[in-house]
């Protein structure tokens, strides 16, 4: 690979890191809205036990904690899904 086309490949990483970094940045904004907007729900979710909860509550229950884990702690959960 040429060195003009190495350096344009770099610009075009760039770039794609860029946009994947806005993308990130609107679906944080958008995340927060929602948990704002639902913060009733997921302050009950996050304070009951799962013990003798419905496959379907757990699942409700587990959504919003990582809703929650991913707009304080983007990387951590990210590392928590490995």
């Amino acid at each position: 690979m040429s060195h003009e086309d190495l350096v344009n490949r770099v610009l075009e990483l760039q770039d794609m890191l860029r946009e994947g970094l806005a993308v990130r940045d609107s679906l944080h904004a958008v995340l927060n809205k929602i948990l704002n907007a639902k913060e009733d729900e997921v302050a009950h979710f996050a304070g009951i036990n799962e013990i003798g909860l419905d496959p379907e509550t757990v699942e409700l229950k587990r959504a919003w904690e990582a809703a929650r884990h991913a707009v304080s702690n983007p990387v951590g959960l990210m590392h928590k899904q490995r």
